[in-house]
C-alpha cells in the first residue's frame, strides 16, 4: 500500500494553512455582501444557469427520423418469393405472378429482417405480412414504421407459415412483434432491412 511520507503530509497541511488564512483575509463573502451590484449580477447570473439548465433538461428530445427508403419489400403469395415497390403502398397490391386464384392482388406488404448488417438474400427473413384490418372504419392507412399508433391501427398481421391474421394491437399481434425484437440463439437482435 502507498503511504505519502510525513514530512509530505506535513507540507500539503502547511500549503492548505497557508491558502484558507489567505482568503479568509480577503473578506470576499463579506465585499459581495457589502456590495449590491455584486450581489444583483450575482444572483442575475444564478437564474440564468437555472434557467438554461431547465430548457436543456425539460425540452422534449428529437424524435429519430429513419430513412424507410423509397421502396419497401412485398411478398408474392403465389411464389413465396419477395419483391420490391414503393413504399407508400399499403397492400395488397398486384404482384409479379399475377393474381391470386379468387382475382384478388397477391402482394401483400412484408416485413423483412436479417441478423447481419448487408445481408444476401439467403441472410434475410420475412418477420411478419401485414395488410389493412377488412372490417375496420376505412380510416387513411399508413405505411410510416415511425409512427407505430397509426401504422397499428386497422392492421392485421401475421407470420407467413401462420394460418390466422391477427391485429397488430391485440394480444397475439404484440406476441408476433416482440419476438422480433428478442436477441436470436447467438444474442444477435434482428434488423429492419429494406431494398437496395
Amino acid at each position: 500500500m502507498l503511504r505519502i511520507p510525513d514530512w509530505l503530509s506535513y507540507e500539503i497541511a502547511h500549503k492548505l494553512e497557508r491558502f484558507r488564512d489567505g482568503y479568509a483575509r480577503l473578506h470576499i463573502k463579506d465585499s459581495i455582501n457589502d456590495n449590491a451590484r455584486i450581489v444583483a449580477i450575482l444572483a442575475g447570473c444564478s437564474l440564468l444557469i437555472l434557467l438554461v439548465t431547465l430548457w436543456i433538461v425539460l425540452r422534449p428530445a428529437p424524435v429519430p427520423q429513419h430513412d424507410w427508403g423509397q421502396d419497401a419489400w412485398f411478398y408474392d403469395l403465389n411464389t413465396g418469393r419477395l419483391f420490391a415497390a414503393e413504399n407508400e403502398q399499403v397492400g395488397p397490391i398486384e404482384a409479379p405472378s399475377g393474381p391470386l386464384p379468387n382475382g384478388d392482388p397477391a402482394g401483400l406488404r412484408a416485413h423483412v429482417y436479417s441478423y447481419v448488417l448487408d445481408p444476401n438474400e439467403s441472410e434475410r427473413f420475412v418477420g411478419f405480412l401485414e395488410k389493412p384490418d377488412p372490417r375496420a372504419s376505412q380510416g387513411k392507412h399508413t405505411a410510416d414504421l415511425s409512427d407505430f399508433q397509426n401504422w397499428s391501427r386497422n392492421k392485421m398481421i401475421k407470420r407467413v407459415d401462420d394460418k390466422e391474421w391477427v391485429r397488430a394491437t391485440g394480444r397475439q399481434g404484440r406476441e408476433i412483434l416482440e419476438e422480433l425484437s428478442r436477441p436470436n440463439e447467438l444474442g444477435q437482435t434482428a434488423i429492419y432491412c429494406t431494398p437496395d
